[in-house]
C-alpha cells in the first residue's frame, strides 16, 4: 500500500509540473514551468462541489448525513517555493467534523518535515468515535511545535536518493508525453486556457512509471504491486479539468470521479474543486530547529500508554 501511495503521489505531483508546447498548450505549460523555475507563493483551497449518491442510497438518512459532513469539509492554505534554496513550505487548514486541523509540510532538497500540530485536531475528531487516542493536555502539548523528519530511515522504508532519481527520470517521460498531446486538447476562450486530463492519460502515465521502476535495480522497490488490479480498481471516470487564467495566473482544477455501479459503496460520483491563486507574499521558508525535530521512537514513547496493535 505504501508503494502504491508513493507511486501515485509522484504521478499526480509531476503531472502539474511538466510539459511544453505551443499556442494555448504553450501558455498552459509556461505557467507550470514558471512555478517550478521561479520563486512562488500561492493561496490554495479545496472544496467538494458535489456528491451524488447511488440510486439505492438516495433515501438513506445515514448516507445523506455522511454526504452533508463530506460537503462541509474545506481546505485552505498556502504553498511557497524557494528555487535557490530548493525548499517548499505547504500550510493547510482543514475544517472537518467541527474541528480545524493544521497541516504543514516543509521540504529542502531530499529532507521533508511534517508538523505534529495536527495531532490535537485528530485527537478531538477521534474522540467522537470513542478512539483510544490520547486527549489529555500533557500528552497533546508534547506534540505542539514539533516536527517529524519524514526522510529519516526509521520513518520511510524507501531510499530517498533513488526516489529523487526516479522522479527526475519520470518527469522527462511526463514532459515527452505532454509534448505529444494534440493541440486540440488545449483551448482558449478570452483569457482562460482549458485542458482536460482523462483516466486514459493517468493509466498511460502509471504504465510509464511502472515500466521505468522495473528498468533499474535501484528502482525495484517502487514497482507498483498488483499493477493490473490497481488499474482495474480505478473509478470508472477520472477526469481533471484545468482552467488557467493567463492574466491573473489563477488556476482552477475540477476533479471528477464516477464509480462503477458494481462497486460496494454509496457514492455514485464526486466532484472536487481545487484553486491556486498567486499572492504577493515574500517567500520565506524556515526549517525546523534541531530541538523542534522528533523521531518515531520519541513519538512511540509518548504514545506508549495508549498504543494497541490496532492503533499501531
Amino acid at each position: 500500500m505504501k508503494k502504491i501511495k508513493l507511486a501515485l503521489l509522484i504521478i499526480l505531483s509531476v503531472i502539474i509540473l511538466a510539459g511544453c508546447g505551443k499556442s494555448a498548450k504553450e501558455e498552459f505549460f509556461d505557467y507550470t514551468k514558471k512555478n517550478v523555475t521561479e520563486n512562488s507563493s500561492n493561496d490554495i483551497s479545496m472544496t467538494i462541489k458535489d456528491i451524488k449518491l447511488t440510486a439505492d442510497m438516495k433515501d438513506s438518512p445515514e448516507a445523506n448525513v455522511m454526504v452533508t459532513q463530506l460537503k462541509d469539509i474545506k481546505v485552505t492554505g498556502s504553498m511557497q517555493h524557494d528555487v535557490s534554496e530548493k525548499a517548499t513550505n505547504t500550510k493547510l487548514n482543514i475544517e472537518a467534523l467541527g474541528q480545524k486541523i493544521p497541516l504543514e509540510f516543509i521540504s529542502k532538497n531530499d529532507d521533508m518535515y511534517f508538523s505534529l500540530d495536527i495531532f490535537r485536531g485528530i485527537s478531538k475528531i477521534a474522540s467522537q468515535f470513542n478512539s483510544e487516542l490520547p486527549s489529555d493536555e500533557k500528552t497533546l502539548s508534547a506534540f505542539d511545535g514539533k516536527y517529524l523528519k519524514l526522510s529519516d530511515a526509521d520513518t520511510l522504508e524507501i531510499d530517498s536518493k533513488s526516489a529523487t532519481n526516479l522522479t527526475k527520470e519520470f518527469q522527462k517521460e511526463v514532459s515527452n508525453y505532454f509534448t505529444s498531446l494534440d493541440e486540440e486538447r488545449f483551448t482558449k476562450e478570452n483569457d482562460v486556457v482549458t485542458f482536460k486530463l482523462t483516466k486514459k492519460d493517468v493509466v498511460v502515465l502509471a504504465e510509464k512509471f511502472n515500466t521505468l521502476s522495473k528498468s533499474k535495480k535501484e528502482y525495484k522497490e517502487f514497482v507498483i504491486p498488483d499493477f493490473d488490479e490497481m488499474i482495474k480498481n480505478l473509478p470508472k471516470v477520472l477526469d481533471a479539468k484545468f482552467n488557467l487564467n493567463t492574466k491573473t495566473n489563477d488556476l482552477a482544477v475540477t476533479l471528477t470521479s464516477t464509480f462503477d455501479k458494481k462497486d460496494d459503496g454509496f457514492i455514485d460520483s464526486i466532484e472536487v474543486l481545487y484553486n491556486y491563486k498567486p499572492n504577493d507574499k515574500k517567500v520565506t521558508i524556515k526549517l525546523p530547529a534541531k530541538k523542534e525535530i522528533v523521531n518515531v521512537k520519541e513519538i512511540e514513547a509518548i504514545l506508549a500508554p495508549y498504543l494497541s496493535d490496532e492503533l499501531d
